[in-house]
């Protein structure tokens, strides 16, 4: 019998299964699809396309915890901004990470001198306390957050709209003033990276000398509290374990555990386009101050060469929520975009594919926290090990597997660990 049965090879999981082997437990992780979750990399005509546009901040706990940086090849990106209004940009960043943003950053109209002044203030007062301190206290909508310390409209509405659009699935800023500061902290620690392979390497490193069985769907769980164990009903027979982990998307997990544990959902759409031509040399994100479908782009070959056949050139360009319109239609309004950015050249663009993300993250409005879910169920031997127990994140999924596996484990530090820590 199998000590521990871990459904689901997403992040939570494969987190949570790394902990319980290396303790010297044997489990078992099924997956009904493949290795990943919303972490998967594919290639396309030689070009190498992540799920989505997800970079990495290296400075999450738990990424430090459990990666090999190194084996990861995590490639920085640059820790600035082009703010785009059609075929105007400027540059706007951190100077000492990207010198090269210091000309942009001082004559940027985007942000006033008392916005880049506030801006260094923020960094002074989020650089003090412990990181994982900054998702506790009052509470408020991130755009009131921003309001109080004064930055301008016109800062708001061109660069904390469409960047951390990016980041909460929404420019309304209406997400918890408490996630924006422990990102925005995040930011300041580490900037962002992209591992040189793809995103889908972080599971594969997480998945080594783990026992993973993809193709198998699990739907029903039986506790037998009186003989200790749990039995899962699959697609491929009946497996008997001590305890089992639920490691699966939101609504999967209520199916199975029948807690109410969905938080709703946040869709995204992302096009992936080729170019022969450079059109844009800038290897920084890219993000539209101007209304329309495009939140943020990025020439991600620009970043990672390696990522387009030589002499290719590789865009990816995010938009928020899933418009309703088809993949022709939606390509079609995307490139009269690109168009305003890249005049005629925009015409050479050869799309790869559009991929629309039903579930990308859960909305996290002010004071979210306290209406998650734990990893208790009503099931004796059944845990939860999903973001929805922590934040819709990199880092929420990889630390509620960790805190499940504390659980079985009886590892008290592991279990009172803080939230974000």
């Amino acid at each position: 019998m199998l000590d521990v049965l871990v459904i689901g090879a997403g992040l939570a999981g494969l987190t949570a299964a790394r902990v319980l082997t290396r303790a010297g437990r044997r489990v078992r992780v099924l997956e009904a699809a493949g290795v990943g979750g919303r972490l998967t990399t594919r290639v396309v005509d030689g070009y190498t396309l992540d799920a989505g546009y997800q970079v990495i901040f290296p400075a999450y706990p738990a990424l430090r915890r459990h990666l090999d940086f190194g084996a990861l090849d995590l490639v920085q990106i640059p820790s600035a901004a082009v703010i785009r209004w059609g075929a105007r940009a400027e540059v706007l960043g951190d100077p000492l990470r990207d010198p090269g943003s210091l000309p942009g950053s001082l004559t940027s109209r985007a942000l006033t001198l008392g916005d880049k002044l506030r801006v260094a203030r923020l960094v002074a007062q989020l650089r003090a306390p412990s990181p994982h301190s900054l998702l506790n206290g009052p509470d408020e909508t991130t755009e009131s957050y921003l309001r109080r310390q004064g930055f301008s409209e016109g800062a708001i509405d061109a660069f904390f709209r469409p960047f951390f659009g990016g980041i909460f699935l929404r420019r309304d800023l209406g997400a918890s003033a408490r996630l924006f500061r422990y990102y925005f902290r995040m930011l300041v620690d580490g900037g962002t990276a992209l591992p040189r392979r793809g995103v889908g390497e972080i599971p594969a490193q997480l998945a080594r000398d783990l026992d993973v069985t993809t193709g198998v769907r699990v739907t029903r769980l039986l506790p037998h509290p009186e003989n200790g164990h749990v039995t899962a009903v699959t697609s491929a027979g009946e497996i008997d374990a001590r305890s089992v982990i639920v490691a699966t998307d939101p609504g999967t997990a209520q199916a199975l555990t029948g807690e109410p544990v969905s938080r709703g959902s946040l869709g995204s759409t992302y096009l992936y386009y080729a170019s022969a031509t450079a059109l844009d040399r800038q290897p920084r994100l890219l993000l539209n101050a101007e209304d329309g479908l495009i939140n943020n782009a990025q020439w991600v070959s620009n970043v990672i060469p390696e990522r387009a056949p030589a002499g290719e050139h590789l865009l990816t360009v995010s938009v928020l929520g899933l418009p309703d319109l088809d993949d022709d239609s939606l390509d079609a309004r995307v490139r009269g975009e690109l168009s305003r950015w890249y005049g005629a050249g925009a015409g050479g663009l050869r799309t790869l594919g559009i991929e629309r993300i039903h579930h990308a993250q859960y909305p996290q409005p002010p004071e979210y926290a306290a209406t998650l879910p734990g990893h208790a169920t009503g099931l004796p031997g059944v845990l939860l090990a999903s973001e929805v127990t922590a934040s819709s994140s990199i880092q929420g999924a990889m630390e509620s597997g960790e805190k499940a596996a504390a659980i079985l484990l009886g590892d008290l530090s592991g279990m009172s660990r803080p939230r974000g820590a």
